[in-house]
């Protein structure tokens, strides 16, 4: 009994300890502070969670910038952009970072399912919009690596007018490409993503049809690309086509480009990356 009575006050300690979310009656939050949401749930799955940073002075023409955390679709979390959330709300936009499902094969989690979980929260935020007091359909999308590439391809492909702009950092944009083919593992990380190796025509059909290269469009929303020269994730070659395939197209659009920066960044890399995505969001939204 001794036993049983030390594993339930265990158990109490360690269900009280979780920081959880409950939505306050859906009154509107107090708009003349700055407020940081966690653990919030969009979805049913475990994944699918959001926090979201509220700047002071909000109201409901505040745009929203969703960040999406990289990690080849198969790892990764949100909090690798809570400062950036944070230094967003107190520059005066409010700012949601994302987990979202793991691509798998054994829980059959594929392409689109990653972007409708994207375009999930946005749709779960735009409703809480009266509430929260931000804009429900001035949204914007950025990523890095593996959430660079869902947030141009959400904003291509799962757009309703919301999503006004996006940006990505050192993001995928052709999975079809022999070039980022060739990149180690590229294959292996590809086939769970879209859930089939590339073998055929219909193979190329739906690789292709995961790519921003191929699914943007004239009619997509301006478009942010920062990349590095010695990416050796995502070759820098691919990203001069997505450009010029955005100039061709005539999609507004921006590279920043990084001389000898590689895949991820950190010190003054990471802080004109910030920089950079601030200035943009603010221009178009």
């Amino acid at each position: 009994m001794r036993h049983i009575g030390l594993a339930s006050a265990l158990l109490i300690f360690i269900l009280g300890s979780c920081e959880r979310y409950e939505e306050p009656e859906d009154r509107r939050l107090d708009a003349s502070r700055q407020l940081t949401l966690r653990n919030i749930p969009y979805g049913p799955n475990g994944r699918q969670v959001l926090d979201i940073a509220l700047p002071a002075g909000r109201n409901e023409n505040t745009p929203v910038v969703v960040f999406i955390h990289g990690g080849g679709w198969m790892a990764g979390d949100r909090s690798v952009f809570a400062n950036e959330a944070r230094q967003f709300a107190e520059a005066g936009l409010a700012c949601a970072v994302i987990n979202y499902r793991y691509a798998s094969d054994i829980a059959h989690v594929h392409h689109p399912d990653l972007i409708n979980d994207v375009r999930a929260a946005v749709d779960f935020i735009a409703s809480k919009s009266k509430y929260w007091q931000v804009s429900p359909d001035r949204f914007g999308l950025m990523g890095q690596s593996a959430g660079g590439h869902l947030a141009l391809i959400t904003a291509y492909t799962r757009n309703d007018g919301r999503i006004r702009a996006c940006a990505s950092w050192s993001g995928l944009f052709d999975l079809s490409d022999p070039d980022q083919l060739a990149v180690g593992g590229a294959e292996s990380i590809f086939k769970t993503y879209v859930g089939t190796p590339l073998r055929s025509a219909d193979d190329t059909l739906r690789y292709e049809g995961a790519s921003p290269y191929w699914t943007v469009n004239r009619y997509s929303v301006p478009t942010l690309l920062i990349h590095g020269t010695e990416d050796r994730g995502v070759p820098y070659a691919n990203a001069v086509r997505m450009r010029d395939r955005l100039y061709a197209l005539r999609v507004p659009h921006s590279m920043v480009v990084f001389n000898g920066a590689g895949h991820t960044w950190a010190g003054k890399y990471r802080r004109q990356a910030y920089n950079e995505t601030l200035a943009w969001f603010r221009g178009k939204l």
